[in-house]
């Protein structure tokens, strides 16, 4: 696969009319250059090419270097590549168009680029992972031009206006946004979905609360790990390595990918993925669907708080087969699996699916029983469906159904693989996920004292056991410390007794040190730890929900603005996103997180402070 990423800019304009004063787009430009092509990504690296596009091009120079390039130079259906587009944005003729040098206003038809042509001649190359960015003014005007198109796109696009269709976008702004989020992914990457790529939902939410306002993302994919979203603070394999099944990143697990990997790629069967929560079975499943090597994952879901008819439309949606019609309404669990039925038996080729958080679907046991315990007969002498399930197990043995994870190894005879007993658990890979954090960000203060972090990692992972959250969530409070501890103090060894608590209440109070501040924080999060499902809406309810929650008579309502702050802040990062009807739902960003806000949120604050003013 190659990886690719295009910068269009245009910062000085012949025509006088147009804003008179130079645009920081060559700024904009080094920010996600910074980003997609740094040396640390390894394997995950962008290369920058047609770099005269970043510098004032014409209609010309763009055309042949997307439409028209000679043919070893086109992209094809299994690369990956990110386009970038910044400067001035124009609305005519019913249709978003950029800016040019030699855009003349009046003759844009000759003159400007028209946006959604561009998106067009890229559908023509079949590239199958894409990210768009039009930074311009009006930028979403451009939904216009894909109303038709938007279903037929390729699977895995992802097109991200920065300005509202009626408004001008801020210079600087989008990119500022996206600069500060990833500067929060490497500094907590705990709070955050692990794994080599950055999730579509996390990735739109938290730029968005630091844009200050709602980014309305366009394309085919918008859940989920996506190979144009590297994440910046994930150690992947060592550089020499091309081979999937030799990959062993810092924090080891070479037994368990080399177990996915054969899933993935040997005759269709179904593997169970199980563990406790943090085990670290989202990032391993993540790093499968990673797209490269000598596997490929043709559909992943996060069935988080999805019903199972929802778990199937993303699976068709991925594999872009025809979903099933039904007047009246959406279509019944029986309709899926007939229109899944008469798909299966079209194609003569496995297909594998990847289906995580089992158990944390909207009703667990109905898309189990009801869908994906009958994708595939078991009996069946033509199958085609190689299905890996991930879901949270309490670990240990447990009698036969009185766990999630046993009812689904029996009814979908899976093999199973459990992450906190070995082979595929060890205290060693745990310590080297968290001395990878340790030393990873620059400004840590473990960055030149490799040694000292050996032994703080180790104690880490001593207290963290089986949980990579755990780990990961220690490692990045004491990376973001102004000084390393003392592996031996029991200072800080304290807050690993007390577990995740211990390290979300030291986060909060290292983010909002007034008391007041952390109040309101924990209860706007209470509030979200409260909707089950998808998630809670922004508008009309999550403030009515956390007034309905908080106790005693504040004098002051929460409201539209409290919720933008806490957005705005680093605690915005234990949310994640979904979509549904076109209105953003906002949840905890893991499970684990729910009883703990729910039940003990005193705790996290810690006092009993009043509302900040």
């Amino acid at each position: 696969m190659t990886a690719g990423c295009v910068a269009i800019a245009t910062a000085d304009y012949d025509d006088p009319r147009w804003q008179p004063q130079k645009l920081p787009v060559d700024d904009e430009v080094h920010v996600m250059r910074d980003w997609l092509c740094a040396r640390t990504l390894g394997r995950r690296r962008f290369t920058p090419l047609h770099p005269h596009l970043a510098d004032n091009p014409t209609l010309t120079e763009i055309s042949y270097a997307l439409r028209d390039s000679e043919p070893h130079a086109r992209w094809r259906e299994a690369d990956a590549a990110v386009v970038y587009i910044t400067g001035h944005g124009m609305v005519a003729d019913e249709a978003h168009w950029s800016v040019l040098r030699r855009t003349v206003k009046g003759g844009h038809a000759g003159t400007a680029q028209r946006t959604g042509q561009l998106i067009a001649w890229l559908a023509e190359s079949g590239i199958e992972h894409l990210l768009v960015i039009v930074d311009e003014c009006y930028a979403e005007k451009l939904s216009a031009d894909l109303v038709q198109r938007e279903s037929t796109l390729p699977p895995g696009w992802l097109i991200l206006p920065s300005a509202a269709r009626d408004e001008e976008a801020d210079s600087r702004a989008l990119t500022t946004a996206i600069s500060e989020f990833l500067k929060d992914v490497v500094a907590r990457p705990y709070a955050y979905k692990p794994g080599p790529l950055l999730h579509v939902e996390e990735f739109v939410l938290g730029v968005q609360s630091r844009l200050g306002r709602t980014l309305h993302p366009l394309g085919s994919q918008h859940y989920g790990p996506h190979p144009c979203l590297p994440h910046p603070a994930y150690t992947g394999a060592p550089e020499n390595e091309d081979d999937d099944e030799g990959q062993e990143d810092d924090f080891g697990r070479r037994a368990l990918m080399h177990r996915l990997i054969l899933a993935a790629t040997g005759p269709p069967q179904t593997l169970l993925v199980t563990g406790c929560a943090g085990s670290g079975k989202s990032a391993a499943l993540a790093r499968l669907t990673a797209h490269g090597g000598s596997h490929r994952v043709d559909a992943f879901v996060d069935a988080a708080g999805l019903s199972g008819t929802e778990v199937m439309a993303r699976i068709f949606a991925a594999l872009a087969v025809p979903s099933p019609g039904r007047r009246g309404g959406p279509p019944s669990p029986q309709e899926w699996l007939d229109a899944w039925a008469n798909w299966r038996d079209s194609t003569s080729e496995p297909v594998t699916v990847v289906v995580d958080a089992l158990d944390e679907a909207a009703d667990p046991d109905r898309l189990l029983q009801d869908l994906l315990g009958r994708l595939e007969p078991p009996h069946t002498g033509h199958r085609r469906l190689r299905l890996i399930v991930g879901t949270r197990s309490p670990g240990g043995a447990t009698p036969v159904g009185r766990a999630l994870a046993d009812r689904a190894e029996a009814l979908l005879h899976a093999e199973r693989v459990r992450l906190d007993e070995p082979p595929y658990f060890r205290r060693d890979d745990v310590a080297a996920c968290a001395r990878a954090i340790l030393l990873g960000d620059q400004n840590s203060p473990y960055a030149e004292q490799q040694p000292l972090a050996d032994q703080v990692a180790r104690a880490v992972a001593e207290a963290a056991g089986p949980s990579y959250l755990m780990a990961s969530a220690v490692a990045g409070n004491l990376a973001a410390r102004h000084l390393a501890v003392d592996p031996l103090d029991r200072t800080w060894r304290a807050v690993l007794t007390e577990d995740l608590m211990g390290v979300v209440r030291d986060d909060l109070r290292r983010i909002f040190p007034d008391s007041g501040d952390r109040l309101v924080a924990v209860e706007l999060l209470r509030a979200v730890a409260y909707a089950y499902g998808r998630g809670m809406p922004w508008r009309g309810i999550w403030p009515v929900v956390a007034n309905a929650l908080s106790p005693g008579s504040p004098s002051r309502l929460y409201g539209d603005e409290e919720i933008a702050w806490l957005l705005a802040s680093r605690a915005g990062a234990y949310l994640t996103t979904d979509q549904e009807d076109g209105v953003t739902l906002y949840r905890l960003f893991h499970d684990a997180l729910r009883e703990m806000i729910t039940e003990h949120w005193r705790e996290l604050v810690g006092e009993a402070p009043d509302r900040r003013d």
